[in-house]
This record gives structure tokens, sequence and C-alpha cells, in this order.
């Protein structure tokens, strides 16, 4: 087996009903395998419906590693996040009120383990070399998330999207943010 290579970028949004329900929506498709082509669709999708939300960004980070130790390792947590119900609440948290310091928030994920060395990999590489100073600003995460569009799904051997919550109604609370597992979560300038 080949070494690996991997781009994950989460974001935090304000939360938004609709941009909620639009990315909900493109992780409830049918479970059934997807084509190359399909998976490539899906993932466009996704970062192009961030890149619409643009405004709502309120904390993300991003990583691109071309360690195949530090790679595989990284999918894998990015992946625990998902089954762990890392941002579960125990009960809902109501709808809040961003004009009374109240917002809600809600996070997305895309996570992808690539061949390393391909041309798709050493595409997104070169993309990801971004100077320290701009690491956290907001073009920065546009940059990447445009350029998914140059993934191969040929050349990726896992992914994985998820949206933290499914419901509305268990959205995080400002105070969730606080928790230590949030804190790799930076202030988008």
């Amino acid at each position: 087996m080949g070494e690996r290579s991997i781009l994950a970028v989460e974001l935090c949004l304000q939360y938004d009903r609709q941009a909620h329900e639009a990315l909900r929506h493109l992780l409830v498709q049918e479970k059934r395998p997807l084509s190359y082509q399909e998976k490539w669709n899906l993932y466009g999708h996704a970062a192009m419906t961030l890149l619409a939300h643009r405004g709502l960004w309120f904390r993300g980070c991003w990583d691109f590693y071309d360690n195949d130790l530090r790679a595989r390792s990284d999918f894998n947590m990015w992946v625990s996040g998902m089954l762990t119900e890392e941002g579960a609440r125990t009960h809902p948290s109501g709808t809040g009120d961003p004009y009374r310091n109240d917002p809600r928030y809600m996070t997305f994920t895309i996570a992808v383990l690539l061949v390393q060395g391909s041309p798709s990999e050493r595409t997104l590489c070169r993309a990801c070399d971004i100077q320290q100073s701009r690491l956290w600003q907001g073009d920065t995460f546009a940059h990447i998330l445009s350029s998914m569009r140059y993934l191969n799904f040929a050349s990726v051997e896992a992914s994985t999207l998820y949206l933290i919550p499914n419901d509305g109604g268990y959205a995080l609370t400002g105070d969730d943010l606080k928790h230590p597992k949030f804190q790799y979560l930076r202030p988008i300038v």
C-alpha cells in the first residue's frame, strides 16, 4: 500500500436554517456506493454550498499533510468526530437570537485521504501552500474550498463529509464552542 496525504476542512458557521437544510440534503443522498463522478459532484456541491454561505463563517480549521503516518492518523481522527457524536447535545439548545448575542452554530467537515504523488494530490498540495500570516483568513478558506474541484476520486482512498448538528434544534451555542474539544477552530478573519 502506498503513502497517503490528507486534506481536511472544517467550518463553523452561524446557524442558518437554509444553509443547514442545503448541507443536510447533501448528506441524506441514497446510501448506495457512489461512482467517482458522483463523489466529485457531491463534494463539489458541498464546497459550493459553503462558499455560497461565506457570510455565515465564524471559525474554522484546515489541514494538508503529505506525511503518510500523520495523514492516516488525522483522517481517522476526523472520521471519529462523526462516529463519536463529538458535538452531541443531551437537550435542544433552542433557536437563540443573534441580535441579543445568543447565536447558534453548526459545523461542516470535509476530509479526504489522497494517494500521495497523484496529480490531484500534488495540485491540492500546491493550493494549500499558504503563508503563515494568511492561514485563517476567509480568502484562504475560499481558495481551498474552490480547489476541491481538482479532486480526482480515482486517487482518493477514503473520504468523509459530516454536519453537526443533524437537527437544527440542537445547534451549538457560544458556550459549546468554548469547550476544549472545539479549541482547534480558529476565528476566521
